[in-house]
């Protein structure tokens, strides 16, 4: 993900289409959907109406499988049946972002009738033949590509832009309007089409029916929880013979080396840095961090990937000449920044004398350009809170724009920074920052931001009085949203 650039193929492209009869054709589904996104920057408002399309396919249960990007941030989804005009509304039923599927119901239940449910296969073989079944460009006609698995490993999902999983390449051509649509060998599902390689011609990607099997099992309490973690950083350190020699490690074992176990995460307290992971569920990790799975060579997340939150995995770690053996709850990752593309979400916000504070957030980032647009102080937060074992608040607020008034002049300089604390007390959550502004007593308030020595300084019974004034003046329909 780090060194490629991923993209999503949900809106346009062009593709020769290709007849196939090998799928229950009548299975698989165009979708439309109208969505809007909020604004994180000026969080009191929304974007505009897009409108894009993609493919689905039933699934067992009256179900519509298909990507999380088709349905993002939804507005109104309609579904229409291959050789029927009529269209159907669809409504999110579980949107996983961090693995870009999501699971759809269609209100009318006359809708599946003559539908099939398509089942799920195992990872497809290397150099074995896929086909690729789907909608590029709307199109109302089924198109069927035909290409070679190439590959199977580990890599970055550009629709949350935080998260890797298991997938599938292929050159069976995917292209925008193909996202959701099933690929089949010998007639069922093996993966779904996600997302290309743009640098590259005919390099595409499927979610594979492993990472698809995980979220159907998730979900099957009626609650969508996510993928676990154990929350370690490690480096492939063991591939150095001198670095073996000095750990002790046993002849004929490998593993990866711990450099860190993150603060909120199962293995924060119980894995050390030096330790030398080894094993996984019995599962023995090689020193670059790969295990033996169903006869093919994947990275060794691939285990937890397989697990859900909450089940405990087994792990083997060498410690000290020791062989230390521990059990660790696999737990969703938990940050106080969410590094994810924020699908779906409304964001929060506090207005005070104008001046708006949001939490600090990927989406509010994407709003200026990525993290490289912003300033340094907030670039460093960003990026080192995963380490941060010192950090005691919740949230991480910024002040994100300035509704400018005479009241607030004087704001720019701080406008994009992190609020450390009101009159000396930190700032420990946007619902903390309002209870102090609300409490403060006044004549002033002063608002101290990370990487500024002098705070900035406002008078309390102004900003209080002239709030709802200046609201009314740009139009902003509340002060605040938790």
């Amino acid at each position: 993900m780090r060194q490629y650039l991923m993209i999503c193929v949900s809106l346009l492209g062009c593709l020769l289409p290709l007849q196939g009869n090998e799928l229950h054709e009548a299975s698989v589904v165009l979708i439309e959907c109208t969505s809007q996104r909020w604004n994180f920057k000026e969080p009191w408002k929304p974007h505009r109406f897009r409108k894009g399309s993609g493919t689905g396919f039933v699934i067992q249960g009256n179900r519509i499988l298909t990507n999380a990007h088709v349905v993002a941030n939804a507005r109104y989804i309609e579904i229409t049946r291959i050789g029927d005009d009529q269209k159907y509304v669809a409504l999110v039923k579980f949107a996983a972002h961090d693995c870009d599927l999501a699971i759809l119901e269609v209100e009318d239940s006359s809708f599946f009738e003559g539908m099939e449910a398509l089942e799920m296969a195992p990872l497809p073989k290397v150099n074995s033949v896929v086909t690729t079944h789907g909608f590029p460009m709307g199109g109302t006609h089924l198109s069927v590509t035909r290409g070679v698995v190439s590959r199977i490993q580990m890599r970055g999902y550009s629709h949350s832009g935080a998260d890797s999983h298991l997938v599938v390449q292929t050159d069976s051509a995917i292209n925008p309007g193909n996202s959701g649509g099933p690929v089949i060998q010998d007639g069922k599902v093996v993966g779904v089409a996600f997302q290309v390689l743009r640098q590259a011609d005919n390099i595409g990607y499927l979610i594979p029916s492993t990472v698809v099997e995980h979220v159907l099992e998730d979900v099957e309490d009626g609650r969508l929880d996510g993928f676990g973690e154990m929350g370690v950083q490690y480096r492939y350190d063991l591939q150095n013979p001198i670095i073996r020699s000095l750990l002790e490690v046993p002849e004929g074992r490998g593993g990866v080396l711990i450099t860190r176990a993150f603060p909120r995460m199962p293995s924060y307290g119980k894995i050390q840095p030096l330790d030398v992971l080894m094993s996984i569920n019995t599962y023995e990790i090689s020193d670059d961090g790969k295990v033996k799975i169903d006869g093919r060579d994947l990275s060794y997340a691939e285990v937890m990937e397989r697990e859900q939150i909450g089940t405990a995995v087994h792990v083997e770690v060498w410690r000290e000449g020791k062989l230390v053996k521990l059990d660790l709850p696999l737990k969703e990752w938990n940050m106080i920044i969410d590094h994810r593309r924020p699908h779906d979400k409304i964001p929060k916000y506090v207005i005070w004398g104008g001046l708006c504070f949001t939490p600090l957030s990927r989406g509010y980032l994407d709003e200026l350009g990525g993290v490289k647009k912003a300033p340094l102080t907030v670039r460093h937060a960003y990026e080192d809170v995963y380490g941060n074992e010192d950090l005691r608040a919740d949230e991480l607020v910024v002040l994100s724009t300035r509704l400018p008034h005479e009241i607030n002049q004087g704001s720019d300089k701080v406008i994009g920074l992190i609020l450390e604390s009101v009159d000396g007390e930190e700032v420990l959550s946007l619902s903390d920052l309002r209870k102090k502004l609300a409490d403060a007593k006044g004549p002033y308030a002063k608002l101290s931001f990370k990487g500024k020595d002098i705070p900035y300084v406002m008078k309390v019974a102004e900003a209080t009085a002239k709030n709802d004034e200046i609201l009314a003046q740009y139009r902003v329909p509340s002060g605040g949203r938790e």
